[in-house]
């Protein structure tokens, strides 16, 4: 995923919260499916989010609506402890893009070398914590 010249930093500050765009076909009456927190095939293992210490639920949702030009039904998070903490006890990197839209507060989930029942069932824990937050953007209607 890094297209710069630079690694990815592995991400630290565990309130940090991890924004993820949800794409209409994985959401089922208003929530998303666990489709949205398992990285897909071209994902290579690799789950993309935004930071919110960079950007906020909004900007991200109109970054990959409007510039990127993507499908979303809307912005779900989950924090860096929830990603790192046991049973899901996996990594988070710090991945800023340049192409082809700039993305300085990319990150991702790093589910590489896990198998298949265990990308599901830590996409299922995450979906939880995601769900138990709510949707972020556009803000839920009462």
């Amino acid at each position: 995923m890094t297209d710069g010249a630079a690694a990815a930093v592995q991400l630290a500050d565990l309130d940090e919260l991890l924004f993820r765009q949800v794409h209409p076909s994985w959401v089922r009456d208003a929530e998303p499916t666990s489709q949205a927190f398992k990285p897909t095939p071209k994902d290579t293992g690799r789950l993309s989010v935004a930071r919110a210490s960079i950007t906020t639920a909004e900007a991200a949702f109109q970054l990959h609506t409007c510039s990127r030009g993507f499908g979303s039904e809307g912005t779900w998070a989950v924090t860096l402890e929830e990603v790192r903490r046991a049973p899901i006890s996996l990594p988070a990197f710090h991945d800023p893009l340049t192409e082809p839209v700039a993305d300085p507060a990319h990150a991702y989930i790093d589910f590489t070398g896990r198998s298949r029942k265990e990308i599901e069932t830590k996409a299922k824990l995450l979906l939880a914590a995601a769900r138990a937050r709510g949707r972020l953007h556009p803000a839920e209607t009462p």
